[in-house]
């Protein structure tokens, strides 16, 4: 068994390589951090299975049509895939620029259906696909570009499931609330400087405020395990949002 996982040379893709390395072979992409992609690969090593780092960008379809040969030369098969390279560049709406707004959709929602709709072919039949998306696909956030990208991976979520489903595959979304990680600072930082009240008063029904990049990992993993999950948006924000 073997998963593809996009932007998992940190944060959350780190952890959900490390989490799936109990029972899957795993492909690290990575776009620039070479150095932090080996280091996933040699952890996963350690725990007794095999292990690539594959670099790309998943904006280009080219790339990603390559990627996705190099894993099945690897492995022989592909699995799953788990969609988490993401990107964020906070700004209020009538100050984001044309390529900052293009850079995060590209990123995090068409760089997503990039890798998504080149795997198909070898993820039939039983195959396994995880969108990381976000509590802002569907509660929204001081962030425009951000909340519309995740909102367009629910969608496309949803679609997929309904697509492919009746062929075996299983397509599925995780959304966190905060999480700890580089990215979450950056969101942070940017939610108190506008003074956005809704970060603020916001609270989880649990006493921690932000999860761990584990728990991520941990859901991800209960999914590829999981037969009868289909085209669901599951939450892991300790009860900021419910749905």
């Amino acid at each position: 068994m073997s998963v593809l996982i996009t932007g998992a040379s940190r944060g959350i893709g780190r952890s959900i390589a490390l989490a799936l390395a109990d029972d899957h072979d795993i492909a690290v992409n990575y776009r620039s951090s070479k150095d932090a992609a080996e280091e996933v690969v040699e952890a996963v090593k350690q725990k007794g299975r095999n292990a690539i780092a594959v670099k790309a960008d998943v904006r280009d379809p080219e790339a990603v049509e390559s990627m996705i040969a190099t894993v099945i030369e690897a492995f022989g098969e592909l699995n799953a895939v788990v969609n988490n390279a993401g990107t964020v560049e906070p700004a209020l709406a009538t100050e984001i620029g044309d390529e900052q707004w293009n850079r995060v959709l590209e990123t995090n929602l068409t760089g997503a259906f990039y890798v998504t709709r080149t795997a198909i072919p070898h993820l039939e039949p039983d195959g396994d696909v995880v969108f990381i998306s976000s509590i802002g696909g569907t509660g929204g956030t001081v962030d425009a570009s951000y909340a519309a990208s995740k909102a367009g991976l629910h969608g496309l979520t949803r679609s997929l499931a309904r697509e492919y489903g009746d062929r075996g595959l299983q397509v599925n979304a995780v959304a966190p609330g905060p999480v700890e990680t580089d990215m979450n600072s950056t969101i942070v930082e940017y939610l108190e400087s506008v003074a956005f009240r809704g970060h603020e008063n916001i609270g989880t029904h649990l006493p921690e405020y932000a999860c761990q990049p584990e728990d991520v990992a941990h859901t991800v993993g209960y999914l590829l395990k999981n037969e009868y999950i289909q085209g669901e948006i599951v939450n892991v924000n300790g009860g900021m949002q419910f749905q």
